[in-house]
């Protein structure tokens, strides 16, 4: 019965709901189960001690719900978290899958140059995971994070096709020397694929790469490789999602429209505690 399972999926708040929608389309069979840490976002702006705790405790808690993979979708989570997830949850049988490397690849494979600019919040930027991740795949590449902070209240605002949202690009996008060399760029936070139609238009030589995308094909990949697909084709709650945060349930109602264009439903809320964080560390 272990195919037949849901998918854990986790961030900070909502911006994983990019990924959540990517990985529905790509596998309309599976049931996932989402949790938004909404009482502790974001994680981008807190320490890397604090990140991977508050991870783990998000960890420890799908784990609990009987999960049979874990998607990691938060950048930021990603570049600190991890490899301490992987360590504790693949042996066990419960593959463990990050954002950054999927689309650190696919980057690679669309750039003509391997000049890459990285689009995230000021704590993936200063992890430089996505550069540690394009350069052990290419060394010669060059790679440019840029910290694009406001890019997250903006989007949360519904903002992200607002002339203000428009302006704060071209601030940011101001900022990189010899901008006209770079002809990829990665939207290194999971909020971030709603820009896409935007920064294309005012950046029409760059080649933005959907991390949400990118994780969906590779964790499609991955889990056929592994055998983990399900069998649910006639059963009742085939392609079931249930949505948990942590606080304030009408925000991310709001806000969750937003991403997928429908509220998150069934949307109930949770409390994260010490023990689920030590389910995690109990495993490795």
């Amino acid at each position: 019965m272990q195919n037949e399972k849901a998918i854990g999926v986790f961030d900070s708040g909502v911006g994983g709901l990019t990924v959540l929608y990517a990985l529905q389309n790509a596998l309309p069979l599976e049931k996932f189960i989402y949790l938004g840490d909404t009482a502790r976002v974001p994680y981008g702006t807190r320490s890397p001690d604090t990140i991977v705790r508050y991870s783990k405790r998000v960890a420890g808690h799908l784990y609990k719900r009987d999960i049979k993979a874990l998607v990691v979708a938060c950048n930021t989570a990603t570049s600190y978290a991890l490899d301490s997830l992987q360590k504790a949850f693949e042996p066990i049988g419960i593959p463990v899958f990050g954002v950054i490397k999927p689309s650190a690849t696919t980057a690679l494979e669309h750039s003509k140059n391997n000049n890459i600019l990285v689009l995230g919040t000021e704590g993936t930027i200063r992890g430089q995971k996505y550069s540690q991740t394009i350069l052990s795949l290419e060394p010669s590449a060059t790679v440019h994070g840029l910290a694009c902070p406001l890019f997250v209240p903006l989007i949360e605002e519904g903002w992200h096709r607002h002339t203000v949202t428009e302006t704060v690009a071209l601030e940011y996008f101001g900022t990189v020397k010899n901008l006209t060399s770079f002809d990829t760029a990665i939207l290194g936070c999971t909020h971030y694929p709603l820009l896409k139609p935007v920064l294309s238009q005012l950046f029409p030589t760059i080649h933005f790469v959907d991390s949400a995308a990118t994780t969906a094909a590779m964790v499609t990949k991955e889990l056929e490789t592994k055998g983990l697909m399900t069998s649910r084709k006639t059963t009742a709650n085939r392609g079931e999602t249930e949505f948990l945060v942590t606080d304030n349930l009408q925000r991310f109602r709001k806000v969750g429209y937003y991403f997928v264009g429908s509220s998150p439903s069934p949307l109930q809320m949770v409390d994260l505690s010490d023990s689920d964080e030590q389910i995690v560390a109990g495993l490795l």
